[in-house]
């Protein structure tokens, strides 16, 4: 069996996939480190759930562009919004022994702060269980940190907009339960709430009741962690493979974003929460733990929200076998990514030290899923089309959206012959596929189409159309 496990972990490792192929050409595959070297991304931490295990995990690359020492399974990076599930998971135990009512207004734990908003009284409904599946109401909102040295707002301060904060205050801007809005803003309220409920500091909560019994050991939401002595840290990138200001951003919402783990003690609570979802755990309920996985429909049809339905904190899709649930991050710097397959106990978890991360992340997981067979997660196969070069030069020029931004199409050596560049500078070279009319470019996915309307080109992507200047 070890021998089998680590065939097949070798055969992720070294089977990484883009997300486009192209129909009746071999799929090309690639090592981690290939990747890493290609999207400029110095480290990553992946861990592989099989049959409701962790079977393996492992780090790749270096924990930062200019350090040659070597990531491995213990390194500890920003989880980003991953805190977000660890959270919920802490807050549905609490819920499991009576501490606290998920179901009763959040203004009866709140005391060192009040919600308050537009529609007047639409406060007294929220509840921690609005907090969390992201039906509060409140104004949405992700945090882009504080630079190491800069003054740390309190929870309070943030949630009032007030210096030193760098957010806005937070308001109710719809009845709760009416719609899904994602709101880190919300859990940043939860966590207050906890903290005047039990009067000890946050981190200290999540240590109790999330972090020591998931043996969650190379995990903290204490903002002073990465101090330690004893842990390495991946230092935080962005896309062009320079180290940010301090190695990171310092995050005071920890229950939104503050949290630092690696991605076998995140899997582990995806096994845990799967155990749960099957009456099998000794931390969760399977009451609490389907809770968290159960359809959030408040208002209206949601099922293209973030390419699935909404749950509690999570994003869940499909059906029996292929029923999933899963969850991303973005910190500066730091990108992360868990999904996990209740049903049959797969699944797998990856944090990176980059901006540029989920791209080397996901072909990752477009290794997995090759190797393990899951029913996702598969590249797109396309069918190439003979370019007319001729034709194809009218294409080169400006674009120009609505908000102003411009995109060029540039004459390349690379793919069939022509490129996009955006206003960061990034050049896709792209590939003529299926209609007369589309691109892809192979190593983003990302789909280009061209529309000539009585000579007037234009360039359709991202759901946008640039009018040709």
């Amino acid at each position: 069996m070890a021998d089998e496990a680590t065939r097949l972990q070798v055969a992720v490792e070294q089977g990484l996939r883009q997300p486009v192929v192209f129909e009746n050409e071999a799929v090309p595959t690639f090592s981690v480190l290939d990747r890493l070297s290609f999207y400029k991304v110095p480290g990553l931490s992946f861990a592989l759930i099989a049959n409701g295990k962790v079977a393996w995990s492992n780090g790749y690359g270096n924990l930062s562009s200019s350090s040659d020492k070597p990531v491995t399974r213990n390194t500890v990076f920003q989880a980003a919004s991953l805190a977000k599930p660890v959270t919920a998971f802490a807050i549905m135990r609490m819920h499991d022994k009576g501490k606290i009512d998920i179901n009763k207004p959040i203004n009866a734990y709140l005391k060192s702060y009040q919600l308050a908003g537009a529609q007047p009284g639409a406060e007294k409904l929220i509840s921690f269980e609005n907090l969390l599946n992201h039906s509060s109401g409140l104004s949405a909102g992700g945090y882009m940190g504080y630079a190491q040295g800069d003054a740390i707002p309190t929870d309070v301060q943030t949630l009032l907009g007030q210096e030193p904060a760098n957010t806005k205050a937070v308001t109710v801007e719809l009845a709760a339960g009416k719609q899904v809005m994602y709101s880190g803003a919300g859990y940043t309220v939860a966590e207050v709430a906890l903290q005047d409920e039990f009067g000890k500091p946050f981190e200290q909560l999540m240590d109790t009741w999330v972090l020591q019994p998931l043996n969650m050991l190379h995990s903290s939401f204490d903002m002073a962690y990465p101090q330690r002595d004893d842990i390495e840290i991946a230092l935080g990138h962005d896309i062009t493979g320079v180290a940010i200001e301090g190695g990171w951003r310092v995050h005071p919402e920890q229950a939104a974003a503050g949290l630092w783990s690696t991605a076998t003690d995140l899997a582990n609570l995806a096994v845990e929460l799967t155990k749960g979802y099957h009456g099998k755990s000794d931390v969760i309920s399977q009451r609490s733990a389907r809770q968290m996985l159960a359809p959030v429909k408040p208002g209206e049809d949601l099922s293209t929200y973030f390419g699935g339905q909404p749950a509690m904190t999570f994003v869940t899709d499909g059906e029996g076998e292929r029923f999933l649930f899963k969850h991303n991050g973005g910190n500066s710097g730091y990108r992360s990514f868990m999904l996990m397959y209740p049903e049959n106990g797969d699944g797998a978890v990856f944090l990176t030290n980059s901006d540029a991360g989920f791209s080397v992340g996901f072909d990752m997981i477009r290794a997995a899923s090759a190797v393990y067979n899951w029913p996702d997660y598969k590249a797109k196969a396309y069918k190439r089309r003979k370019v007319d070069r001729i034709q194809q030069r009218r294409l080169v020029g400006d674009y120009e959206f609505e908000n102003g931004l411009q995109v060029s199409l540039l004459n390349s050596e690379l793919a069939d012959g022509i490129a996009i560049k955006f206003p960061n500078g990034d050049i896709y070279p792209l590939s003529a596929v299926e209609d007369k009319h589309q691109y892809v470019h192979q190593d983003s996915g990302l789909e280009v189409s061209f529309i000539d309307t009585d000579g007037q080109l234009s360039v359709f992507l991202y759901n946008q159309t640039a009018l040709k200047k």
